[in-house]
């Protein structure tokens, strides 16, 4: 299942830094009023959200193929 979305090792790591930098300037962005969210809370919840849409889009690709 893995290795038909991620061709290797490295496709892997591409993801998941593309997902937790895109999440990461998200989550500075859009939390940042009424109250400002420490970097290290936004670094540690980005990176948890990383790894769940990298683990989790090739088990609903796997689910959604026609």
């Amino acid at each position: 299942m893995y290795s038909d979305f991620y061709a290797n090792f490295s496709s892997i790591v591409i993801a998941w830094s593309f997902w937790w930098v895109g999440l990461l300037l998200f989550q500075r962005i859009a939390n940042r009023y009424p109250e400002k969210n420490t970097w290290k809370k936004d670094v540690i919840l980005s990176l948890f959200q990383s790894v769940f849409v990298v683990i989790s889009l090739p088990i609903l690709a796997y689910f959604i193929k026609p």
